[in-house]
């Protein structure tokens, strides 16, 4: 009872530091998952099989969640405000009790018909999809998991359990990688799928046992509050989320078809450009989220603006240097991580040219996640629906064309291209849903730390060049003296404010 003692409820200042703290470990440890199915299993059919079964049944439990954030969470934030804590409880357990319907549904007819399935959505042979029929169904459980943990999770950062989710993450990750180092001798990869859903199911136990204890949760269920409009923004979500799933699963199936391996080199170099967003992006985007429901609720037009400004300029801050490190040190960095016996040169070099080019896009997901956060708060479900829709389908467009030009490399340059336009796009989109948003001043900001960057890795490059590889110790110092410039040029020309605070509140707390 002592450990529960200590999870409690926390400020928005207190849940950005210990939240982005927690889920640095957290994704570390699920990072470490990743290297450890590099250096065991390397690349082949049965690590495609397992990127591709595991990405597939993220997206589409994803689709599902979709509405967790952009529609349940406000409105069960309204109804706490104005009704009381038991009938929000309410309103969430009844949409819980949907999603684990939905959730056996599709488990059972994966079961009866997942080879069909799977044998439409890729293009892996007949004969691969019969030979690893049991990876294929036994992968498609990640659903059920996927959909009711990560409800639990948003339900705990509404309630401003900020930290929690990333704890228990943290330690879901640490029993999948036992389970592998158990099994892996008898079971080859599938260790991979069984250790996973092992480690779902006890994460599932664990949310729910805290969810009672912690957040005293009352588990009964209504439909008496669910307006007309919830569902109308339900809807119009989902819709909209047809043409995501769409672009997102799009690249896998085209790159199904480009021969053994070329998946999980894609996913290998893929994680490692997904870090700096996974690590801050989400956890900004989480708390700030929150805040700007409330500030909505208020009609707090000036903090909004002053919220959605100091969070992007943050968000912006940190992940413009990531990229332009992770496009610099791409290969030695795989290498590093990844490069063993059954992970060969040529692998490393894949992975690496996939992690140099989705480091350009870096910033702008983050910027993307802030805006749609806005979009989330206002409600403005069915405006957005529209550009997220014609987004989409310029995505596809453009990753099937330089699929053509440049073959399993057209993915990324397809993404730099929709994501660059993205940017610039949205300022259009903020000027006609949320005037009173200055989207101007993040993008001439975004320009000055652009730049401010591009000088120094280039001083940097230079400063390298006699160097023929870059070793471990190369890696390091470069990220060092890197992070102290650009800390340096902070302090003098204070390039971000919020960071200042940030850091000043740690130390003062912890020196």
């Amino acid at each position: 009872m002592h450990f529960l003692r200590l999870i409690r409820s926390e400020s928005y200042k207190r849940g950005t530091l210990l939240s982005v703290l927690f889920n640095i470990i957290s994704k570390g440890i699920l990072f470490l998952l990743t290297i450890i199915i590099a250096r065991y299993f390397g690349s082949d059919i049965k690590t495609d099989i397992y990127f591709f079964v595991f990405a597939a049944m993220i997206l589409f439990s994803g689709f599902i969640n979709n509405i967790d954030v952009a529609v349940l969470i406000p409105e069960s934030m309204r109804i706490r405000t104005n009704e009381g804590d038991e009938p929000a409880a309410a309103f969430l357990n009844f949409f819980g009790l949907i999603y684990l319907v939905i959730g056996l549904l599709f488990t059972v007819a994966m079961y009866f018909y997942g080879t069909t399935v799977f044998g439409l959505i890729s293009r892996f042979s007949a004969a691969d999809i019969e030979t690893y029929r049991h990876y294929f169904w036994i992968g498609s459980c990640f659903f059920i998991f996927h959909l009711l943990t990560n409800y639990l999770n948003t339900i705990f950062t509404s309630l401003k359990y900020f930290s929690l989710p990333m704890i228990i993450s943290s330690i879901k990750s640490c029993i999948a990688i036992a389970c592998i180092f158990l099994l892996k001798a008898g079971y080859d990869v599938l260790a991979v799928f069984l250790g996973g859903l092992i480690s779902y199911a006890i994460n599932g136990v664990m949310q729910i046992y805290l969810l009672k204890q912690v957040a005293g949760w009352h588990f009964n269920f209504s439909t008496s509050r669910i307006r007309k409009k919830i569902w109308h923004n339900v809807f119009y979500a989902e819709l909209g989320q047809v043409t995501t799933v769409a672009s997102s699963m799009f690249p896998l199936y085209l790159l199904s078809g480009f021969g053994s391996g070329i998946i999980s080199v894609m996913n290998y170099g893929k994680n490692i450009a997904d870090i700096p967003n996974t690590l801050v992006t989400s956890q900004f985007a989480n708390v700030s989220g929150i805040k700007l429901n409330e500030q909505v609720a208020r009609q707090d037009h000036a903090g909004m603006n002053d919220t959605f400004l100091r969070t992007s300029r943050l968000v912006v801050f940190i992940l413009v240097p990531m990229g332009f490190y992770c496009f610099v040190f791409a290969e030695p960095v795989v290498r590093l991580f990844y490069q063993s016996s059954n992970f060969n040169t040529a692998a490393v070099t894949a992975a690496a040219m996939y992690l140099k080019l989705l480091a350009v896009t870096i910033f702008s997901i983050g910027i993307n996640a802030m805006v749609t956060r806005l979009f989330i708060a206002m409600q403005a479900i069915k405006q957005a629906f529209i550009y997220q829709v014609v987004l989409n389908i310029l995505l596809i467009a453009a990753i099937w064309i330089c699929t053509m030009y440049y073959g399993e490399y057209g993915y990324p340059y397809g993404v730099i291209i929709i994501n660059g336009f993205n940017v610039f796009a949205m300022y259009f989109i903020c000027r006609l849903l949320v005037p009173f948003i200055d989207y101007a001043a993040l993008l001439k900001y975004t320009g000055i730390i652009i730049l401010i960057n591009a000088v120094i890795v280039f001083g940097l490059h230079v400063a390298l060049l006699p160097l023929k590889a870059y070793g471990p110790l190369v890696l390091v110092s470069g990220f060092l003296v890197y992070l102290i410039i650009l800390l340096l040029l902070n302090k003098k020309f204070k390039l971000n404010t919020e960071l200042g605070q940030i850091l000043h509140h740690v130390t003062k707390r912890f020196f």
